[in-house]
Formats: structure tokens, sequence, C-alpha cells
């Protein structure tokens, strides 16, 4: 059990380690299966299949060009480089895909979480005019997994739900909000939530806030300043995680608040 938190807990920059991220190659893009075999999950880039079945709808896309996909890697790395790599085992993630033109049941995307095979779809050109997205994009999708392997349920969480707002109730569920530009950069100031896509279902909901935690510590400590319905979520993410993996406790959080994210040109 976490000890409560506190906006200066939560603010406080403590040491922790991070997991060494891989070495760069001549060209600037980082050793992925290095760093793959480092997490012991596949991260494919070339030669990529597609269709793939799934029970509710097929993922397509394409191969990205070289150029695209190595600075998505740069990306990546410095990203995954935050998780534990008990934490990435306990979820039973075994390949990561870099691709273009990702959709799923011909609805565009840009992630997957293929809980079938066990493979998160990343789409490394989709959305790549805002970093601060993409970044948050991968530690969203990689919660869903974490979602889905705690208890087996992703769409239904009745004490999750209990933290909102009183007469509060979820949206249609995330792909309703697929062609909404703004879903993520608005509403947020509803007490509650980060932006309004987290309004759509529980599951994204928990996802975003979770993707919030891990790249906008800062932004996340300042609303739980003010928001008593915030507050009591990042309380309960950080139950759900040290539950879920021991790694993923108090030294983790802290390791995230002092990571220092550098400023990638595209």
């Amino acid at each position: 059990m976490h000890r409560p938190l506190t906006p200066v807990l939560f603010a406080v920059l403590l040491t922790g380690n991070l997991v060494p991220a891989a070495e760069p190659d001549v060209t600037g893009s980082p050793n992925l299966p290095a760093f793959g075999k480092h997490y012991r999950i596949d991260i494919v880039s070339q030669s990529v299949r597609f269709p793939v079945k799934t029970t509710h709808g097929d993922i397509t896309g394409s191969e990205a060009p070289a150029r695209d996909a190595g600075s998505y890697a740069s990306l990546f790395v410095c990203e995954w480089s935050m998780y534990p790599r008990e934490l990435v085992k306990k979820t039973g993630l075994r390949c990561v895909v870099f691709c273009k033109d990702l959709s799923f049941a011909g609805q565009p995307r840009t992630a997957i979480p293929d809980f079938e095979h066990d493979t998160l779809y990343l789409d490394v050109t989709r959305g790549r005019h805002d970093e601060n997205y993409v970044r948050k994009v991968i530690h969203h999708e990689f919660f869903h997994i974490v979602d889905l392997k705690d208890d087996g349920r992703v769409y239904e969480d009745e004490r999750w739900g209990r933290l909102n707002p009183p007469g509060f109730r979820y949206g249609p569920g995330g792909a309703k909000f697929q062609n909404d530009p703004t879903a993520t950069t608005t509403g947020k100031d509803l007490p509650g939530f980060m932006n309004r896509y987290a309004t759509a279902g529980v599951e994204e909901d928990k996802a975003e806030m979770f993707a919030h935690m891990m790249v906008e510590p800062q932004r996340v400590a300042a609303r739980i300043e003010a928001d008593k319905y915030v507050r009591a979520k990042v309380e309960r993410m950080r139950e759900i995680m040290a539950a879920f993996s021991p790694q993923a406790g108090d030294d983790f959080w802290t390791a995230v608040i002092k990571a220092e994210r550098p400023v990638s040109k595209k």
C-alpha cells in the first residue's frame, strides 16, 4: 500500500534509476534489437505483415520508411526505458510493431494493442507534429495491456468509476472519438479528467491518466492541488501499478518525475 499522495510528494524530485537505453548506432538510430532483447520483446519495423486477423476486426497497415521508423525509434526508446523490465514481462507483451497507415476495422489509428497476439502496433507517422501527444500514445496503449492483464477486464472498473464527480457517465468509447482531433487537447479543465478523450470510457480515462502521469507529471501535480477527483485517480493509479508489479511503486514514479526528455526535431 502506498503512503497517501500529496502534491509535495508527487512533485518533489528524488533519486531514482531508469533502465539504460540502447546504445545508438552511427546514424543516431537506437539499436532496436538490443533494446528489445533487454525487455524480451521483438521490435519489428521491416517486413511487417498485414492484415492481422482479430476477433473484432482486421488490423491493417504498411511498412514505414526507414527515416520515419528511425526517428520514432529514438522517441520510443526514451519513453520505454522508463519501464522496469519486470513490469513489461508481467504484461506478456511479445512484440512491438512500427508501421504506417495503421487502422483497425477500417478506422485509422495511431496505435493498437492487439490483446489476442500480445502485440503493440504503433503508427510512426500519425500525429508526429506533436511529440508530447506521441509520447502519451505510447504509454496510453501500454496501459491498456496492463489494464487487461491485471484483472482480465478493460471496459469495466466500478471502483474507478466511483472516483468521478457525482452524476457523471462515460461516453460511447474511444472509437467514437478517433476522428475528433480536439479530443485530447480540449476539456482540460473538466473536473476529474485530463481531456475530453478521457470521458469516452473508463478504459480511456485510466489510460489517459497513466499517460499524463508518465509524460506530464508536473501538470498532473498542479491539477491535484485544485481537483480532488484527479487527485483520487492519481492515488488509485499508483495503487493499480504497484499491485500489478512491485517494480512500479514509489521509486518508479520518482524516476518518472525526475526524467528529462530531449527536445526532438523531426
